[in-house]
């Protein structure tokens, strides 16, 4: 009788032992899925792109299409790209058309009627516009940019 004892102890004991293999796993598992979002969110993971010192020279040479071409807000955001091209030509697009597109920058978008068409490409244009207007350098114009549009590629 006392060996049944023992074999039901051992049973018991085996039992909690080939659960903790299967906790292990997914504890594990847990740890990457939260370490994979926290690389993939932190600040270090935006995209990478040169931020000039001066902005004589522009990336994109082409000319801004003319804003009596379009109407309303779409018209206001060409002739903001024409106003401050330098300003405009500093940013990252984040609708990604550099991907695909292969646009240089933000300014690229208004040299054609992509930015006519793209309301991300907009949006960042005003920002830009206003954050220039409110005197802020051009670094620090970008920083606000790519905190404010910043998000992860489809």
């Amino acid at each position: 009788m006392g060996r049944k004892k023992n074999k039901n102890k051992l049973k018991s004991s085996q039992k909690k032992r080939a659960y903790s293999p299967f906790i292990l796993v997914l504890s594990l598992t847990f740890l990457v899925v939260i370490g994979y979002f926290v690389i993939v969110n932190s600040p270090s993971s935006l995209p990478e792109r040169p931020i000039r010192e001066s902005v004589l020279e522009l990336i994109e040479t082409r000319p801004v299409l003319s804003p009596t071409i379009f109407s309303g807000r779409i018209a206001l955001a060409y002739q903001y790209a024409s106003e401050i091209p330098e300003a405009i030509d500093n940013q990252f697009c984040y609708c990604y058309c550099r991907k695909n597109f292969n646009h240089k920058t933000l300014l690229t978008c208004f040299t054609e009627d992509h930015g006519a068409k793209c309301s991300i490409c907009q949006s960042e244009v005003f920002r830009t516009y206003q954050l220039y207007k409110e005197g802020l350098s051009m670094d620090e114009i970008v920083k606000k940019i790519d905190k404010e549009f910043y998000r992860r590629p489809s």
